[in-house]
């Protein structure tokens, strides 16, 4: 399948890693998506996505071992 978005790229079953936005916290979550090969695009299944929107959902309320990866600085 082409790539919708760049239209030259072809699309094929990769690991990804989503983000997850809760207020100006990022959750990065590896899953399995279709990805463009030529812009990363990622395409994503019926139960990947219910399974991101349930982190989301649980993340909040459930003491979790979520490793910090950087720090990220706001200037103005």
């Amino acid at each position: 399948m082409k790539c919708v978005i760049c239209k030259s790229g072809e699309v094929r079953p990769s690991t990804v890693q989503a983000e997850i936005k809760l207020g100006s916290d990022r959750l990065l979550v590896r899953v399995q998506a279709e990805a463009c090969t030529q812009c990363g695009e990622a395409y994503y299944s019926a139960d990947v996505l219910r399974h991101l929107e349930r982190i989301r959902e649980e993340f909040p309320r459930k003491p979790t071992r979520a490793t910090s990866i950087g720090t990220v600085y706001q200037l103005s």
